[in-house]
């Protein structure tokens, strides 16, 4: 008879033992280098620099004295509330100050976009119907133009402004349900102050308010699914469940990244079915799930079909190219877009199918390259993986400069912010910089108490194997730092818990 606990149990240490060591490695990369981006650079191309290791090590010493005097007076614990709410308000000012001060424009993907959801207003359904076209080659963003649709019948066209505000909205959203997924994880309110703190240096993704696209909008309905999942282990109420089915669904239409976190909801209603008494539930929510999921996306297209005259969607480019180009070197950066998947498209007359051969045939030649220099194979990897992770920007500043760039008289704010060095503000490059380390010394603690045996919740795991989903997955597929933020984000709630051991730990030890 299989011990299903013991089973579980394996697999939460696999998990927390890879997260560690890739944290480890994160830690170290970050802590000796440091990578920026050249301002008037048109494409994603990260440099690589010496740290100012001394400077670092004097404001992390810095940023966790005033975490320990905080700690010390009680201040996380009895002002729980006001810390959270005192953040949520800095986090908006900050972002109000990028959309006023920058004026962002839509730039690359997101003009393009832009465009077309213009276009379409306008009855112009071409970058659909005609080979070559932008939808044509990418179908998948149809449920980002259908947003775009209703935010040009509610806000006119092209107005920024507008879709700003909404990402600003969907930033608060997602930073108030990380408070409450802590919360629901620890039902600690030293840990909850803690958090509140320490998302106030998360700049890299409150920058991202000026870029318009599916990444921001995606993760308030990214996160409420994960803390709707989160309540429904807890509780066992069915309307949780269903409610995170809805919310996955909705953001999976906005970016497909999504997936990803369906595939971890979808792994925890498992894992709830081996021992629990609500299997048929689980299930049936399960299931729920996918038909949202499925029929979401098979109403977008149907739609789409409908104004557009087409019997289908296109199939577009393969996921394979993605792969493919996601393990190729580049000029630019190993396994980051190189234009490869769309390359590949054409040549191929923008036949999927024959596509899909051409890419596959790429990744056997270089899989049977890395098999024949497996010391190169394995330094691509981890260097695809640290190019990614140990950004402590996440592009950010670069996209601060592709957005603003081609502003007219900006106000002298924009220059301070995004154009005060060649590479960008260095008071905002320094926080994201000190950020890293604070924010993975804390996870790196957490994660050694569960590989020391402090049993770890269902309710936790659900992140935990978001975040390794999300590493894995991008070993593979088209890698960018951006899309690491999505992730990075989620490490909140451990690093509060890692710097509340580290806290006790110091105290424990002055007063010794």
């Amino acid at each position: 008879m299989v011990d299903v606990k013991a089973v579980r149990d394996i697999f939460n240490y696999i998990i927390a033992l890879c997260l560690f060591v890739a944290a480890a490695i994160v830690l170290c990369v970050s802590s000796v280098t440091t990578i920026y981006y050249d301002m008037g650079s048109d494409v994603d191309w990260p440099q690589y620099g010496k740290e100012n290791l001394p400077l670092l090590i004097i404001f992390v010493a810095v940023v966790i004295g005033v975490f320990y005097f905080l700690f010390k007076k009680g201040i996380f614990e009895q002002k729980c509330k006001v810390l959270s709410i005192s953040a949520l308000i800095l986090i908006s000012a900050y972002c109000m100050l990028l959309i006023l001060g920058i004026k962002p424009q839509a730039v690359n993907d997101s003009k393009t976009l832009d465009d077309i959801i213009n276009q379409f207003v306008d009855g112009d359904y071409s970058s659909l119907t005609n080979a070559g076209g932008y939808l044509f080659i990418w179908p998948f963003q149809l449920g980002y133009v259908a947003f775009g649709q209703m935010m040009v019948g509610i806000f006119g066209k092209s107005n920024y402004f507008a879709w700003d505000m909404v990402q600003l909205l969907s930033i608060l959203v997602t930073v108030y349900l990380i408070y409450k997924l802590t919360w629901e994880f620890f039902e600690d309110k030293e840990i909850c102050g803690i958090v509140s703190l320490l998302s106030c240096g998360a700049l890299f993704f409150y920058n991202y308010v000026t870029y318009i696209y599916g990444d921001i909008l995606s993760m308030a309905p990214q996160t409420l699914a994960l803390y709707m999942m989160a309540l429904y282990v807890k509780r066992g109420l069915k309307q949780y469940g269903i409610i995170s089915a809805v919310s996955i669904a909705v953001a999976i239409l906005i970016k497909t990244n999504c997936e990803i976190t369906l595939i971890a909801l979808l792994l925890i209603l498992l894992f709830g079915t081996i021992d629990n008494k609500k299997i048929v539930q689980n299930l049936a929510i399960a299931a729920i799930m996918l038909i949202l999921v499925f029929g979401a996306k098979a109403a977008v297209n149907s739609y789409f079909c409908n104004l557009t005259g087409l019997d289908k969607i296109p199939a577009g480019s393969p996921s394979w190219s993605h792969i493919a180009m996601g393990l190729q070197e580049s000029d630019l950066e190993d396994g980051w877009y190189n234009g490869y998947n769309y390359k590949v498209f054409g040549e191929n007359g923008f036949d999927s199918e024959a596509t899909a051969i051409a890419a596959k045939e790429n990744i056997m030649a270089t899989l049977k390259d890395f098999a024949n220099r497996p010391l190169h194979g394995a330094k691509f990897f981890v260097r695809k993986f640290a190019t990614q992770w140990a950004d402590s920007v996440c592009i950010s500043t670069h996209n601060l400069d592709l957005v603003s760039r081609h502003v007219e008289n900006q106000p002298a704010i924009c220059h301070y912010l995004v154009f005060a060095s060649p590479y960008g503000s260095p008071v905002l490059i320094w926080i994201m910089n000190v950020f890293m380390p604070v924010c993975y010394i804390g996870v790196i603690i957490y994660l050694s108490g569960i590989l020391k045996g402090r049993k770890v919740s269902v309710p936790e795991m659900l992140l935990l194997v978001l975040i390794f989903g999300g590493m894995v997955f991008h070993e593979f597929w088209e890698g960018s730092s951006r899309y690491i933020m999505r992730y990075y984000i989620y490490y909140l709630p451990f690093g509060a818990y890692g710097l509340k051991v580290l806290l006790g730990f110091i105290r424990k030890h002055v007063k010794g």
